[in-house]
């Protein structure tokens, strides 16, 4: 059975990637890792959750995913998100919006991530400024955030 994708879908994130249906959020953790697993996106680029038994569509304020921490270990940059996975920054998909918000490229490059203020700060105090802008570097390449 699949919901009607042009109705109002009934579950919602927003961009703290904080998880509501019908306006309550969902605050047990385990349903919300459950609902993180199983979130996908359709060929059209909407957002749905999937178990199996049904598809429904939700609607994602900004991303579904958010950058909580960052950490560096050696030359490579780690990154924790909302659902308690962590993975290494691909520095190559990191970006800065027009309101100087970093988003980067996770779970395979399948979905955004929008970093929270720790995390851009922590991430920040890697960052070298020259006559081009901000970088970080990685073994011995520049990554420019723009």
């Amino acid at each position: 059975m699949v919901e009607n994708s042009t109705d109002e879908p009934r579950v919602f994130i927003d961009n703290r990637g904080n998880w509501f249906q019908d306006g309550i959020e969902i605050k047990h953790r385990l349903t919300y890792l459950y609902n993180n697993k199983l979130l996908d996106r359709d060929e059209e680029g909407h957002y749905y959750i999937d178990d199996g038994s049904c598809r429904m569509y939700i609607r994602v304020e900004d991303t579904p995913f958010v950058v909580k921490m960052l950490r560096k270990e050696g030359e490579d940059y780690y990154i924790i998100l909302n659902d308690e996975t962590e993975e290494k920054l691909n520095l190559e998909t990191l970006r800065i919006n027009e309101e100087n918000i970093p988003y980067t490229k996770v779970k395979n490059e399948k979905f955004d991530a929008r970093f929270t203020r720790p995390a851009y700060y922590e991430m920040m105090k890697h960052a070298v400024q020259d006559g081009d802008g901000f970088y970080i570097e990685s073994k011995g390449q520049k990554y420019y955030l723009s």
